[in-house]
């Protein structure tokens, strides 16, 4: 009961606040904190490839569209050899390669919402803001990460179309060595939740009698899988059942980088509260190499003849 008062006593200050242009003021800053500091926890672009802020003085402008770019440099390939005491190693010119990566924006809808429906909340009105502009900045993102992440596939190769129904430690040793082989290493998988629901599902003559019997008790509950970093996601409209990625390392995979900070944005007008958030973010694969999927014919895991 306490939790609900004291969430109604905040929605209270809360229009209060809006109510004065330094209220406004004040809660446009809180709010931008809050959806900063949130979003991090949301989005698994973010947990594969951790986002870099970055300041206009740290960007150029591109010579073929009106918006910045982000100038990145790869490291060159560098060799050694064994010579004798009257030799010398061979010359060879350094050339630098780099690439560039374009800014571009992410934006929620502009929400409306009338003031006596906000006073009708028993949470606080910030969660209101974090079920609406922060689930779907992230999904933005989760998605443009998947669309690169599936060019950079498209090109290496490194695909495994695979007829079987469920994910096995077989399938992700597979995935690894799409990566390990190249003097790389596949650090992180990222399957959606339906498919880790099959993983914890192994017979003890594949993992052992005590792992098999502990998964079945309390499920898989570890942070990572085969000594990998695991990254779990409910998006299966972004990453189709049956469908596992892995990746490397953050320094030896690309850039996540956000244009200053996030902009909130809150506006009251009458009895009318209107709000949105922006960010202006930059994302690119330097090394398209260290990527890598596996693709199961996982069926639906919902009948055809279902209803709701």
């Amino acid at each position: 009961m306490n939790t609900e008062i004291d969430a109604v006593v905040f929605n209270n200050q809360f229009m209060e606040q809006l109510d004065t242009t330094d209220g406004i003021r004040k809660f446009a800053s809180a709010g931008a904190a809050f959806v900063r500091a949130k979003i991090r926890e949301l989005g698994f672009a973010r947990k594969v490839l951790p986002p870099e802020n970055v300041s206009r003085a740290e960007c150029t402008r591109a010579v073929d569209h009106d918006t910045l770019v982000k100038i990145i440099d790869i490291e060159h390939e560098s060799a050694a050899m064994a010579v004798n005491f009257a030799a010398q190693a061979s010359d060879r010119y350094i050339q630098g390669k780099r690439y560039a990566i374009p800014f571009y924006k992410i934006s929620s809808e502009k929400f409306v919402k009338n003031e006596a429906e906000l006073l009708a909340y028993d949470h606080p009105v910030t969660k209101v803001i974090e079920e609406n502009s922060v689930k779907d900045i992230q999904a933005a993102e989760d998605s443009k990460f998947i669309e690169y992440a599936e060019s950079a596939i498209s090109i290496t190769g490194k695909r495994i179309v695979s007829d079987v129904t469920s994910v096995t430690r077989l399938e992700i040793k597979d995935g690894f060595k799409m990566i390990d082989a190249e003097k790389n290493a596949a650090s992180c998988v990222l399957m959606n939740t339906v498919d880790h629901d099959d993983y914890m599902v192994q017979p003890a003559t594949e993992i052992g009698s005590m792992a098999a019997s502990e998964m079945f008790i309390n499920g898989y509950k570890y942070p990572t899988i085969q000594g990998r970093r695991l990254v779990l996601t409910n998006k299966t409209d972004i990453i189709f059942p049956g469908e596992i990625w892995f990746f490397a390392d953050p320094q030896y995979l690309g850039n996540f980088f956000i244009l200053q900070d996030m902009k909130f944005w809150i506006k009251k007008e009458a009895d009318t509260i209107e709000w949105m958030t922006w960010e202006y973010t930059g994302m690119g694969f330097g090394n398209i190499k260290n990527i890598a999927k596996i693709e199961l014919d996982v069926p639906s895991p919902i009948p055809h003849n279902g209803t709701i």
